[in-house]
């Protein structure tokens, strides 16, 4: 007599919504560009600050606005070698630039987590309202860093960009700000779906 074997039939998979799905799906296409965009910036910052303390050509200099590529040293412009810098003066400037690109790379990390949470299904968790906080906090020091690489320009007799303020770092505090309330509205929309689910 045959042996009949019985075989537990597979679950089907839980329903996902497609709004859900369609979240998913987008942020992981957003995940990839913006770990696309932190890799980039990343060497980008390695890459000036090495070469504000190692580069001794005539195609770098430094003048109002900051490094410049391509252009030689010139008095009229206000545009100085690097070579014409003290190795303290090219640290400090190093510093500055470093300043100026971590809050953007930060950002750029900060968000990668956020939609790494989206593209698992989490959408409502305290961890998405951490992420948008630590995003907000990225956008106010990248409002505050050129205040601060300015002043470390100055200190170091680097030189003094009077042009070092612009709008956009006014429009970044603000969207600091905001995003610190989102994140507040995403704890409670956390708090609301939990006190739904624990609901009999």
């Amino acid at each position: 007599m045959a042996d009949i074997l019985f075989f537990d039939a597979p679950e089907p998979p839980p329903f996902e919504p497609p709004l859900r799905r369609r979240l998913r799906r987008n942020s992981e296409i957003l995940v990839a560009l913006l770990s696309a965009l932190l890799t980039a910036t990343i060497a980008f910052g390695v890459a000036l600050v090495v070469i504000a303390l190692f580069y001794e050509g005539d195609y770098i200099s430094f003048g109002p606005g900051g490094l410049w590529f391509g252009l030689p040293p010139d008095a009229g412009a206000g545009r100085v070698a690097l070579s014409a810098f003290s190795a303290p003066q090219r640290l400090a400037g190093a510093f500055a630039l470093t300043l100026l690109i971590a809050p953007a790379a930060y950002i750029l990390l900060c968000l990668r987590k956020l939609f790494r949470l989206y593209s698992c299904g989490v959408v409502f968790s305290p961890g998405n309202a951490q992420c948008l906080k630590q995003t907000g906090l990225g956008l106010i020091a990248y409002a505050f860093a050129p205040f601060c690489a300015n002043r470390i320009a100055i200190l170091a007799a680097v030189g003094n960009d009077p042009s070092w303020f612009h709008l956009y770092e006014i429009q970044a505090a603000i969207l600091g700000a905001l995003v610190f309330v989102i994140a507040d509205v995403m704890r409670c929309a956390h708090e609301i779906e939990a006190e739904r689910d624990g609901f009999v």
